[in-house]
């Protein structure tokens, strides 16, 4: 099929027609999350293909094994490996979309109905699948556990929420001699005057309805973490932790000194992480915005029209993935509901949120870098997500606008493209995607850099977030969804830092899952089907081989280096779409 501009094709009433038939069978629907952007059905041409079942049966395959070699009291795990393959052994392409989350928590249900006896416990889940590696800093010296707490705010499964701050709120305030005692005679007011005091606010979990899964009371607090980049080794380091938004008996100031009580907070802090990962940097503002971009692709562009070639490949699975996450997932019942902390209500709330805070114009990787004050490489030294995605971010938009001035020669091209006024225009419209901040695209700069954006929210963006899942959030006693009794605001000793993990069915369900969504790569960015392109667009292709070639070699030098490894912006790690 030949590619062409709107305005230039010789057959624009038929091409009219077509989209005007498109537009009858893509419709948007608002029900759920309520009043965010999806598909009304999934249809035919966009269910998973037979490949990606494969892989499927393979990755729960992994889980069955594992299961069956699992020993905890009151479990058999043969009988569990037995069920989970006989379901999937049933499943079809077309009925994937109903099986693909459920099975897992299926084959859950099957666990003993009770807590862990000690936080310990939870290790027992790695017999024949490798253990995360931050599994090891819980058997290491309390300074490496506090060290790898920092980390996780820089290269862990959600670097979207640490800033910098260069004056501390008025509701936190932590003792300037304890954190004299903590840093070898240095002063807070020092730290922020260079720059070297960072914030984590989970302030937008304050007040979250929570929720009950299996008659166990859920909770979540919304604390404030501050962090320093110590002057002697240059390393992000935890200061202090409040409990809560509201200082006082409820919400106790918290300092690292090696015991429960610290370890608490840190889990506290943790958790309220994972709700926000969750709704938020995953869901919300990769999987959601894709969704309301595919389906402005479906019926504003023609498949002759050359942003439909460059988008489609970036769109694979994405609609049958949030098909299936819609209907089981994150539905009443579903795997989030009963892991994660708000009621499914609220999590509904939460990923609106995340969009209706979105705006698309100014939330690029590198701008909100900037805008948290991280893009300072002197002052905070050591920010693998930062590093990795500056290069990953440049590839993208080069490659985005050496293909989009194949076709657009002038920024009249741009203006008299009517698709693409009406894509844009529909992306942006109350019925149609309801995306934030879409700005107008009348020149040829401003189309690089839209669709640079949805391409890397795409790839890296998305694969940023997903594949660091099992990694960092597989071992219970560092994440969880959610406390599974009441946050501790006085001393803690180790059975109530137990106390605040999950039930072993529960906790397993949600381990699944993430194991599920962290080991699928279906696809990796870059590799395209040359032939869906025209000739060309092959310069530009091998240009962008050749780019993540190198940047691939360049991270992989790097990784060896630090304190935990973050494979996750390696190209040959990113996926092309959102397809898990």
């Amino acid at each position: 099929m030949s590619v062409s501009l709107p305005q230039n094709d010789g057959d624009a009433a038929k091409r009219v027609d077509a989209l005007r038939e498109r537009r009858t069978q893509y419709r948007y629907a608002y029900d759920w999350p309520v009043g965010v952007a999806t598909g009304s059905e999934l249809h035919e041409e966009d269910h998973y293909s037979l490949s990606y079942l494969a892989g499927t049966i393979s990755v729960y395959g992994k889980l069955g094994i594992n299961l069956a070699a699992m020993t905890i009291e009151g479990f058999d795990g043969k009988e569990v490996a037995y069920h989970l393959t006989k379901r999937l052994a049933s499943v079809r392409r077309k009925n994937l979309v109903h099986h693909i989350f459920t099975a897992s928590q299926d084959a859950a249900k099957m666990l003993p109905d009770r807590r862990p006896r000690t936080w310990d416990e939870y290790r027992m889940y790695f017999e024949t699948i490798e253990a995360p590696p931050i599994v090891s800093f819980f058997d290491r010296a309390e300074v490496d556990l506090d060290l790898a707490f920092a980390w996780q705010r820089m290269a862990g499964v959600n670097p979207m929420v640490l800033a910098r701050c260069t004056q501390l709120p008025d509701h936190f305030r932590p003792d300037p001699e304890r954190f004299a005692q903590l840093f070898d005679g240095d002063s807070l007011d020092a730290a922020a005057a260079e720059h070297r005091l960072y914030i984590a606010d989970y302030a937008i979990l304050n007040g979250l309805a929570t929720g009950t899964t299996e008659g166990y009371a859920k909770f979540v607090a919304a604390p404030i973490a501050l962090f320093c980049v110590d002057r002697k080794h240059r390393q992000l380091r935890p200061v202090a932790i409040q409990l809560g938004q509201s200082p006082g008996p409820t919400s106790p100031m918290v300092y690292p000194d090696g015991s429960w009580t610290w370890r608490s907070a840190m889990l506290t802090v943790q958790i309220a992480d994972a709700n926000v990962h969750q709704g938020i940097s995953h869901l919300g503002r990769t999987h959601m915005v894709m969704e309301a971009v595919g389906l402005a692709v479906q019926r504003q562009l023609s498949p002759r029209h050359p942003l439909h070639k460059l988008l489609t490949p970036h769109l694979e699975t994405t609609a049958a993935i949030n098909y299936s996450a819609k209907t089981s997932l994150i539905a009443p019942g579903g795997t989030v509901d009963r892991c994660f902390a708000g009621t499914i209500e609220a999590f509904g709330d939460v990923v609106r949120t995340a969009l209706a805070t979105y705006p698309i114009e100014s939330t690029g990787p590198l701008d909100d870098l900037k805008a948290r004050g991280l893009d300072d490489t002197e002052a905070l030294p050591q920010h693998p997500y930062r590093d990795d995605v500056t290069i990953i971010a440049g590839i993208v938009s080069d490659y985005v606008n050496d293909y989009v001035r194949l076709y657009y020669a002038t920024d009249d091209d741009v203006a008299e493209d009517y698709e693409l006024q009406a894509f844009v225009n529909e992306l942006g419209d109350n019925d149609g995607g309801r995306l934030r901040g879409i700005p107008e695209v009348q020149t040829v700069a401003a189309l690089q850099t839209l669709i640079t954006r949805f391409i890397f929210i795409a790839g890296p963006g998305h694969s940023c977030v997903n594949f660091p899942q099992f990694p960092f959030m597989g071992f219970i006693p560092n994440y969880c969804g959610a406390s599974f009794s009441p946050i501790p605001t006085g001393e803690v000793d180790e059975a109530q830092f137990t106390a605040m993990q999950p039930p072993h069915r529960i906790a397993f369900e949600g381990l699944n899952m993430l194991y599920f969504l962290s080991e699928n790569q279906h696809t990796t960015f870059g590799d395209y089907d040359w032939g869906a392109f025209g000739s060309e667009v092959k310069p530009t292709l091998k240009r962008l081989k050749s780019a993540l070639a190198e940047a691939e070699k360049t991270i992989q030098a790097r990784d060896g280096g630090r304190l935990i490894t973050y494979p996750f912006l390696l190209p040959s790690r990113i996926l092309q779409s959102i397809s898990i």
